[in-house]
Formats: structure tokens, C-alpha cells, sequence
């Protein structure tokens, strides 16, 4: 059977609204939905909006990974000084096997 394309919405409520022509027969049809392309460039994944939706209805979604409001992130340079030892300290792979009991 040949395919018709028609044009629908999905509202808020997640209800799929489409007016059928006059000249499709009652009966049994498969409906395939497609999402058009918005004006984002992002992909939306329903699956993980939807999980979003749940932990944050249930007071579980976390924000901690942003930065409160007003924080200035360190700049490229400041994150490297902070990753180098000062001079005279014992190197890196002697703290972590004393953190691991490694010897």
C-alpha cells in the first residue's frame, strides 16, 4: 500500500494530534513518527529527558556538576601550576601506592 505523509503534533501532554483526508479508508494503519529537525543543532534524547523528568520530580536530579553562580573556572595556565609538584616533593607514583598500600 502506498505511503501518505501527514503533517502532526505532539503537545505538552505528549498528545499526537493529525487530521486524517476524507479519502483515507477506516481500518487498521501503521504510524511511524519521525521528529522534524528544529532550529537546535542539538540532539534530544527522549529516553534520558524522560529519566531527567523522573529524578527531578522525585528531588533526586543533581546540578553539582555546574559551577555555583559567580564562579570564575581557573584558567589553562593556573591548571597546570596546579599540577606541578614542587620542587624537592616526592613524586606522584610514590603517594599513590602509599594511598593504595602498595610498596
Amino acid at each position: 500500500m502506498a505511503a501518505i505523509r501527514l503533517s502532526a503534533i505532539i503537545t505538552e501532554d505528549r498528545q499526537l494530534i493529525v487530521q486524517v483526508p476524507e479519502n483515507i479508508p477506516a481500518g487498521p494503519v501503521e504510524l511511524v513518527i519521525r521528529l522534524l529537525e528544529t532550529s537546535s543543532s542539538e540532539v534530544i534524547n527522549l529516553a534520558l529527558e524522560a529519566a531527567r523528568a523522573k529524578f527531578a520530580a522525585a528531588g533526586m536530579l543533581s546540578h553539582a556538576h555546574r559551577l555555583p553562580d559567580g564562579v570564575i573556572p581557573p584558567t589553562e595556565e593556573e591548571m597546570l601550576r596546579a599540577g606541578i609538584l614542587p620542587p624537592g616533593a616526592r613524586p606522584s607514583e610514590e603517594l599513590i601506592n602509599e594511598d593504595r598500600d602498595e610498596r
